[in-house]
């Protein structure tokens, strides 16, 4: 399956990530890490990640997740998860993920 991305921004305050794929191996991590990099340069207050189309993500794209939260709540701003397969909710469960980041199935 190839990989794609959709921004939408949900509201003024909202801008969300559709990822649509597999985000394995090091191609998958650079292209996520971009688009990450992107949602840093906008405005909103909130970053949604939608990984409902997402079947598995390796542990270098789960890094990205947590250094752009860290980079985000410097700033006063958050990333969230909402929409997620449910092979990768197993996986965000297995590593306690939802202690760290707001994830709603």
């Amino acid at each position: 399956m190839s990989m794609r991305f959709e921004k939408k921004e949900i509201s003024p305050d909202e801008m969300m990530l559709e990822v649509h794929g597999t985000l394995m191996g090091s191609e998958s991590t650079e292209i996520f890490q971009k688009k990450l990099e992107d949602l840093l340069k906008e405005h909103h207050k909130t970053f949604t990640l939608n990984f409902m189309d997402v079947d598995a993500i390796n542990s270098s794209c789960i890094g990205k997740i947590f250094l752009y939260k860290k980079k985000l709540e410097e700033t006063g701003r958050k990333i969230q998860i909402r929409g997620c397969s449910e092979s990768l909710h197993k996986t965000f469960q297995l590593i306690k993920l939802e202690q760290l980041i707001s994830i709603e199935r």
